[in-house]
């Protein structure tokens, strides 16, 4: 019988990271520990050595003792999977199914990574007494108090339905809260053949126009009045400020009309509009906008869309 056993602080290894780093790639960062999922956080999948501890906490002290020993930081980034446990009508989000009630809890599932106010259906949330999960503060919480510094990384990630509408929707509005919780680092991992509708959001931050357009380096205060029924984000440029690119989601199956308002110095008279719909899986244009007030425009989301909103003076 073969026995193995990984020392969280094997001080070769933590030797050679020390000099590494010094000397050789002083700039270079870290990822750990790399868990896939929230079993794995709370008490390293059931380890017959947990104790009872919460692992992420564990390391998070691990790694704080390690640098202090050594004198150099050996881990950058908290990094986590995140593939989540929501579930419609007793089916997981992340398998393909587009039932509507699979769609209505894929296109709410990106609240677990933040709101305090929503509790999804899911084994997760059952095991915490059907209290909300807030990963995003409840890691950033933990890692102020065991390991200050350390940034967050999500290197797999997936909420279904990928050649579905509902897949972009809920891609879109997960790519919106990385952004905007400071997530640093985030990789998809694809889990079907097809995950066109989920490339279309990607499109949405990165390509909205097919001609390298995208949403702004620097993500600014963007609220709706209703999360559950439509979510929205928005930035402007770093090295051009006048240039805000706003996206709206719209959540449910019938169109919406958003009053969308935009506090800026700058006066802005029109909007060019582009969307992902369920009739395709790329941004198209769609009619421009006209401001009914200074700085201020009415909007009809098409049912379940992303929509990129690029105000114009």
């Amino acid at each position: 019988m073969f026995r193995f056993h990984v020392d969280v602080l094997d001080e070769a290894l933590a030797e050679m990271r020390r000099r590494i780093a010094a000397t050789v790639w002083p700039e270079a960062e870290t990822l750990g520990f790399v868990s896939y999922g929230w079993y794995g956080y709370e008490g390293l999948q059931g380890a017959p050595d947990a104790a009872g501890r919460n692992f992420v906490e564990y390391y998070l002290d691990q790694m704080k003792a390690a640098e202090a020993a050594h004198g150099s930081r050996l881990v950058d980034y908290l990094d986590l999977h995140w593939y989540p446990e929501a579930r419609g009508g007793g089916v997981r989000v992340t398998e393909q199914d587009t039932s509507a009630a699979v769609v209505a809890a894929r296109v709410q599932a990106p609240r677990s990574l933040w709101d305090a106010s929503y509790v999804e259906d899911s084994w997760i949330t059952s095991s915490l007494g059907d209290q909300p999960i807030r990963l995003f503060p409840l890691m950033r919480e933990r890692i102020a108090a065991h390991y200050p510094g350390t940034n967050l990384a999500v290197t797999e990630w997936n909420y279904g339905g990928g050649g579905h509408i509902s897949g972009a929707v809920a891609a879109a509005d997960v790519l919106g809260i990385f952004g905007r919780e400071c997530v640093a680092v985030a990789a998809l991992w694809p889990l079907s053949d097809d995950e066109s509708f989920i490339m279309a959001a990607f499109q949405v931050f990165r390509n909205y126009d097919g001609s390298g357009s995208a949403f702004g380096d620097t993500s600014i205060s963007a609220e709706s009045s209703a999360v559950d029924q439509a979510t929205v984000y928005a930035s402007i440029d770093s090295g051009d400020p006048t240039r805000v690119v706003i996206v709206a989601i719209n959540k449910q199956s019938v169109a919406r009309t958003a009053a969308v308002t935009v506090a800026h110095p700058t006066a802005f008279s029109k909007a060019d509009v582009f969307t992902v719909t369920s009739a395709g899986a790329n941004p198209e244009p769609a009619t421009a906008l006209t401001a009914v007030a200074t700085n201020a425009f009415r909007y009809q989301m098409p049912a379940m869309s992303v929509s990129v909103i690029v105000p114009k003076p």
